[in-house]
């Protein structure tokens, strides 16, 4: 990155990454390159060995004892592409019919909140178009927590029909709100009712234990917190219920390749296709580099951060609500990551973000963030300046010093807004 550049847009995607992320992948590139489980040669071998050891690190990091039910996904929407789908079409699987569409023979039922991201709200949206029904439970839009005797609520049979699948995001990339997962995935267990926690914005940042929790199927990214390149992220899929669970798409596995049939094996039943191995290569040492490091120091640093921040925001509130910015979510660090999404009074979300880079070199994104309904629930869509608002995300390499730029630098920004505004 240029001199003189904040990165500040972790939450999108982490920068920069750990130096062993890009030699990793810089070596199988020149000197491995082969595709694995397609030859037997050595090369062949040393690909398979890579997305072996990635997978058996994420299945550590995340809580699952079973490695092949991590399943190597595009991204972490293509992950809940699978999961969202694959149920819902194992749903008709045993339902006895195989149509792709409801016609009204299926009592398909979705839930998530209204803090989650497009990535789950868009898939339940294809399949509203198809008749299945759709809840979305509120949260509270000064925190971000959902309601979860509203969550019960909508989870509770209706008439004898449990709900399908329940979708919650662990963490808000909008409030950076921590939503309590355990508690809502033991509402819906008690119910009967099949899981998937989308952890996006919080794994890499927070310890998550799947078997703990009891999460039948976890989302990630592997460009985010875990530190890899874009182009990576997966499904872990709690042991047994890869049998709830249908496949979405079919090829190639490199394996029981005289059956036309996928193989039932896993991870081979979900992963048709060459896979993103340079990027697994990545991911393999992202993993490696927070494990080394552990996750309780990444989380003391990063509160450090958060605290330092959140300080600001109170001197700010006690002065003058907080110049003319306001901050959306949750002011207790405990319950948040480092993602912080300001808006102003006089600005919109845009020139913010604009004048932080041109002015001051700081990266931030502006706009809704893909998570039109946790703007609507902050408050923040139909802003009178502009929707959504302006995020700022911190990751592992960003400094004390990188915060104390970015609170003198939308200070700044504020105090020239008031005055220009005053001039008119």
């Amino acid at each position: 990155m240029a001199t003189g550049r904040i990165y500040l847009d972790n939450a999108a995607t982490s920068f920069p990454k750990p130096p062993e992320v890009y030699d990793a992948m810089m070596r199988y590139a020149r000197d491995i390159g082969a595709s694995p489980g397609r030859g037997q040669y050595a090369e062949s071998r040393a690909g398979a060995a890579i997305i072996r050891r990635c997978r058996e690190g994420l299945a550590k990091f995340l809580g699952n004892p079973a490695p092949n039910n991590i399943i190597f996904t595009l991204n972490t929407s293509d992950a809940l592409n699978l999961a969202i789908k694959g149920v819902v079409r194992q749903a008709h699987l045993d339902a006895g019919f195989n149509s792709g569409r409801f016609g009204g023979r299926a009592s398909i039922r979705l839930v998530t909140t209204s803090m989650d991201h497009n990535s789950v709200l868009r898939p339940f949206a294809a399949l509203a178009e198809e008749g299945a029904t759709v809840v979305h439970v509120p949260c509270d839009p000064r925190t971000g927590l959902v309601d979860l005797a509203a969550w019960r609520e909508a989870i509770t049979p209706e008439n004898n029909s449990l709900a399908t699948l329940a979708a919650i995001n662990w963490v808000s990339n909008v409030t950076g709100t921590i939503q309590p997962v355990a508690d809502a995935v033991s509402i819906a267990r008690q119910m009967g009712v099949p899981t998937l926690v989308d952890v996006a914005q919080g794994l890499g940042h927070l310890a998550f234990d799947q078997h703990a929790i009891g999460a039948d199927l976890v989302a990630f990214p592997g460009h985010k917190g875990l530190l890899g390149p874009q182009g990576t992220g997966g499904l872990s899929i709690t042991p047994g219920f890869e049998s709830r669970l249908a496949t979405t798409r079919e090829g190639g596995t490199g394996s029981i390749a005289e059956f036309d049939a996928q193989p039932a094996t896993m991870p081979e039943r979900f992963e048709a296709g060459s896979h993103n191995t340079m990027g697994i290569a990545g991911l393999a040492e992202g993993v490696a580099w927070l494990a080394a490091r552990g996750i309780e120091s990444i989380r003391a640093h990063e509160l450090q951060l958060i605290e330092r921040f959140l300080e600001a925001c109170d001197r700010w509130d006690a002065r003058d609500n907080m110049g003319g910015f306001q901050l959306i979510g949750p002011r207790d660090p405990a319950l948040r990551v480092a993602t912080f999404t300001l808006v102003h009074q006089l600005l919109s979300p845009s020139e913010v973000a604009a004048l932080l880079e041109q002015q001051f070199g700081i990266l931030a994104r502006a706009g809704i963030h893909c998570a039109p309904l946790a703007h609507r629930t902050m408050g923040t869509l139909d802003h009178p300046q502009g929707r959504g608002g302006t995020r700022v995300s911190f990751g592992p390499f960003v400094t004390q010093a990188d915060v104390a730029s970015l609170i003198d630098a939308l200070a700044t920004i504020d105090q020239d807004a008031r005055s220009l505004t005053k001039e008119r």
